[in-house]
């Protein structure tokens, strides 16, 4: 949403303004928090949103309880390992990452649990470093 957006959606009271006031207290925290972050950051959390829009209901439910708690379960430097694989996924037409993700080397060095995030993040396209990662 670009600010112009935003400012219209905090001043429509017919929308923003019949929620509820913890809710607008949030949304506010958020656009705040948004503002803060690296343009690449953003761009992350532009493709996240992407992916997660093209998820069935299912696919979703599952990020949120089954694959962002292990994410959240490595420690900062493991999670800096896999966001640099991720990475190198950018760029890459479907075949080629299909390719990558089906390489055992790919997954060098990491634990069973580290490779299983891995491969799920980068099935679904979702590249960790802004908003809730």
């Amino acid at each position: 949403m670009s600010p112009e957006e935003r400012e219209r959606f905090l001043h429509d009271q017919d929308r923003f303004g019949k929620l509820p006031p913890d809710e607008q207290e949030k949304i506010r925290e958020r656009a705040k928090q948004f503002d803060k972050l690296t343009p690449e950051q953003r761009q992350n959390m532009e493709g996240n949103a992407k992916a997660l829009a093209q998820m069935t209901p299912e696919q979703r439910q599952a990020v949120r309880t089954q694959l962002l708690p292990q994410w959240k379960q490595l420690s900062p430097d493991r999670r800096q390992v896999i966001k640099q694989r991720l990475n190198s996924l950018n760029g890459l037409t479907d075949e080629q990452r299909n390719q990558k993700l089906n390489d055992p080397n790919f997954y060098q060095g990491l634990s069973p649990q580290e490779h299983d995030v891995l491969k799920q993040m980068g099935d679904l396209k979702l590249n960790p470093g802004a908003g809730g990662y």
